[in-house]
């Protein structure tokens, strides 16, 4: 089974994913996040560090048009215990970022930009850019944790 899962995780972070509607895979990875019993799972948050120096460089030369960042990054909420959050990037430089915490709006089911926030790039698990045509890279942890749903579905079955 775990040989299975594996390349079945290997298979789902190969490449683009082209969603449905770029507000959906933001809005899922945000809900999956809020519903998140325990820390984010190893394996996809190691590809996304591996991966990230490309992408700062990326976003540093600048994304296409209509491109957007996001980064699951670690924050400690109000009563000081760190909590994965989704951002939208706004800047990047020198190892600093800044960018709005997405929330997921509970009357219309997508996510909205909220507070501000900054933080160093060491705070970064996860990226996901957004092209406006709905294909996405990066979201490691989110793919990831799509699968693990899908295959505990069939399981149930």
């Amino acid at each position: 089974m775990r040989t299975v899962l594996t390349f079945l995780l290997a298979f789902s972070l190969s490449g683009p994913l082209l969603a449905q509607q770029p507000t959906s895979t933001l809005a899922t990875l945000v809900t999956q996040l809020e519903q998140l019993q325990g820390p984010l799972p190893e394996v996809p948050r190691k590809e996304a560090k591996r991966t990230l120096p490309q992408l700062r460089q990326r976003y540093q030369r600048g994304l296409p048009v209509g491109t957007i960042c996001y980064l699951t990054v670690n924050t400690l909420n109000e009563s000081a215990t760190p909590e994965p959050l989704v951002v939208e990037v706004a800047t990047w430089q020198a190892g600093k970022l800044t960018g709005r915490i997405m929330r997921l709006s509970h009357e219309e089911g997508r996510a909205m930009a909220g507070a501000p926030v900054s933080f160093e790039e060491t705070a970064i698990l996860d990226w996901l850019l957004l092209r406006p045509n709905g294909a996405e890279e990066g979201n490691y942890v989110g793919k990831y944790l799509d699968l693990e749903e899908r295959l505990a579905t069939l399981s149930n079955k």
